[in-house]
């Protein structure tokens, strides 16, 4: 597959000067292909150079993208490379975007405080951090950020603790900092996808593919689960003029799953 340039769908984020995290992970690397293909200047925030994927080789000789290996649960980090953001940004902030994160499960009596800790730090702590670093150039472009929420905050689950916690967080931070920034022109959004097509829950369910493909039968919309260009999408929209009257808001994007799932019979554990 090759770049496909100029896509009039995206062409708003032309010339746009964006920032990405989890950058190569599903949702990430779907955000990143549109703003790319709508022209947009993208540094993507990633764990792992490995897992770059060989579509973005032409943008990356352009130096339209730039990626930064950065560990997130590490403030010091966080600062040294969004300083090395801005510089390959010349300065520059029109957009944040927070898709990293990392599913930890488990309940709040065999939680380990290690992991409580390390959960907030990745999951929260970050997206705290980058908001707080860019926000006095936000204020500059009259920019935005964009940050991912999850159902879960609304649905209590089996051995769900940490992540609905995590995301809980991230709304009121999402709300709160809406509330401080608007006067500044600058807006603050998230989505809140439920089960997403993908492997982000992988690393604790060896058979993560059947436990998705179970999930279709709790939607509403012809047995399908959210796909990780739909999250993208809904991310761009609210990145985008098209959203100029939406602040503080967390938008569901669930398939219906909240109107007719019912997961008391799942051992989540």
């Amino acid at each position: 597959m090759y770049p496909l340039k100029n896509n009039l769908k995206y062409a708003e984020f032309k010339d746009k000067n964006v920032i990405v995290t989890g950058a190569t992970g599903a949702i990430g690397s779907e955000v990143i292909k549109k703003l790319l293909e709508g022209g947009a200047k993208v540094v993507g925030f990633i764990h792992d150079l490995n897992k770059i994927n060989d579509y973005f080789q032409e943008y990356l000789k352009t130096n339209q993208l730039k990626y930064i290996q950065c560990e997130l649960k590490y403030g010091q980090k966080i600062t040294e490379q969004f300083k090395e953001a801005m510089f390959a940004l010349k300065g520059r902030l029109d957009i944040l975007i927070c898709c990293h994160g990392k599913f930890f499960p488990g309940n709040v009596n065999d939680t380990a405080a290690e992991d409580f800790d390390l959960s907030i730090s990745i999951n929260v702590r970050a997206n705290f951090h980058l908001l707080s670093l860019s926000v006095p150039f936000l204020k500059v472009t009259k920019g935005n950020a964009v940050m991912i929420s999850s159902i879960d905050t609304k649905i209590v689950e089996q051995g769900d603790f940490l992540h609905a916690l995590n995301k809980s967080m991230i709304n009121s931070l999402v709300e709160n900092s809406a509330l401080e920034l608007a006067s500044f022109g600058v807006r603050v959004n998230a989505v809140a996808p439920s089960f997403v097509n993908s492997n982000f829950r992988a690393n604790t369910n060896d058979n993560n593919a059947e436990f998705l493909e179970m999930m279709k039968g709790f939607s509403l919309l012809n047995k399908k689960i959210v796909e990780p260009d739909e999250v993208a999408d809904s991310i761009l929209f609210l990145a985008s003029d098209k959203a100029g009257f939406m602040t503080g808001e967390i938008m569901t994007i669930d398939c219906g799953f909240e109107l007719n799932h019912d997961l008391s019979f799942l051992d989540m554990k």
